[in-house]
């Protein structure tokens, strides 16, 4: 029998210990790829960050480049049943697809233009210092723009989106904001008590021990709009439109209860109940090019009892590219009578971002 010299001896426990940490070593190459994925999957998901390009390598490697993470670097998995086979690409995900079957999805990136509704981020033809502030009107109801000449706003050289107010017809009651659309406001109050129609153009602000003009909007910022959807007796829809009817991504956009909309609901008033402990109230986006449907999205502003009494993001991009959306406004049962809907179908809404 062959005998081991000391350098035998050392060279084997050398041999060993290599091949333990080589083992180890497989062992947490052999999660890397998924592992990672996943963690970034999970850090992401309620972030702005997103997938720019996924780089495959001859080495086998992937470079993924992330908006704000920036490069980070997917190392080798061959032959193993977990590593990545392939990637698809689509408009809203990069998709990675393992050997075992099983998928990660990681949101895509897209530059996008806001519409913030703040004079200094206009981007139009003329105006351009008061253009947003100018057709707030004063007072919320009965006032010159919304209950006389109307308005219609557009943010041209930005996203394109535009919305309107037909003028108001005394003779026949019908048009201004009571026939529906999307008026500009700056109108904030943390007090419900007393918010009738005569506050309709007030967000919901929580801070505010009362009405207040500054740092309502979404961030702090000063200016929003208000939408109004008047349901079967309304003469103007309300909806969002590109301009120059070129269909765009709508990414998503910042939404918000009226004050309004939240003291008939929390509270009722002289001929309805509050809203049902169990009921709903909430806002439809439908997409349209060519006046064809691409898909419907709802946001839940009140349900069970709770309500939103914040700015919230809601995604509209699976809505596609749209040359228009609409908004209507649908509740539980128990918000209807004998007329229709009884329940203010008012909402907020604001830094709508379109994809460039």
């Amino acid at each position: 029998m062959r005998k081991l010299s000391l350098r035998g001896v050392l060279g084997l426990a050398l041999a060993i210990v290599m091949a333990g940490s080589l083992a180890i070593s497989c062992s947490i190459d052999l999660d890397s790829q998924y592992t990672q994925l996943q963690e970034i999957a999970e850090e992401i998901q309620s972030s702005d960050d997103g997938l720019i390009s996924v780089t495959s390598l001859t080495t086998g490697d992937y470079i993924l480049k992330f908006k704000d993470r920036g490069r980070v670097s997917i190392p080798a998995m061959p032959g193993q049943d977990n590593a990545i086979k392939s990637v698809i690409e689509s408009d809203d995900d990069f998709v990675f697809v393992f050997a075992d079957g099983s998928t990660i999805a990681l949101p895509r990136y897209y530059e996008t233009y806001v519409l913030t509704f703040e004079d200094k981020d206009y981007k139009g033809p003329a105006n351009t210092r008061t253009y947003w502030s100018s057709m707030i009107d004063e007072p919320q109801y009965g006032g010159p723009i919304l209950y006389g000449d109307g308005c219609t706003w557009a943010d041209q050289y930005n996203t394109w989106l535009s919305g309107t107010v037909l003028p108001y017809d005394a003779t026949t009651w019908s048009g201004g904001l009571s026939g529906g659309g999307i008026a500009i406001s700056n109108y904030g109050n943390g007090m419900l008590a007393g918010a009738d129609y005569t506050r309709q153009l007030e967000v919901y602000n929580p801070a505010l021990d009362g009405a207040g003009r500054k740092g309502c909007g979404n961030n702090g910022s000063d200016n929003f709009a208000i939408i109004y959807d008047a349901g079967y007796w309304g003469t103007n829809p309300a909806a969002i439109t590109m301009t120059d009817g070129k269909p765009r991504v709508v990414e998503s956009v910042y939404v918000n209860n009226t004050c309004y909309t939240m003291n008939f609901l929390v509270n009722g008033d002289a001929y309805n109940p509050p809203m049902a402990a169990d009921g709903y109230f909430k806002v439809v986006a439908t997409g349209y090019v060519d006046n064809e449907i691409t898909g419907t999205l709802d946001f839940v502003l009140a349900s069970n009892d709770e309500y939103v009494t914040y700015w919230a993001k809601w995604r509209l991009a699976e809505l596609g590219a749209v040359d228009k959306i609409t908004f209507m406004i649908y509740g539980s049962d128990d918000l209807y009578g004998d007329w229709g809907f009884n329940a203010p179908a008012y909402f907020a809404i604001d830094d709508i971002a379109v994809r460039k």
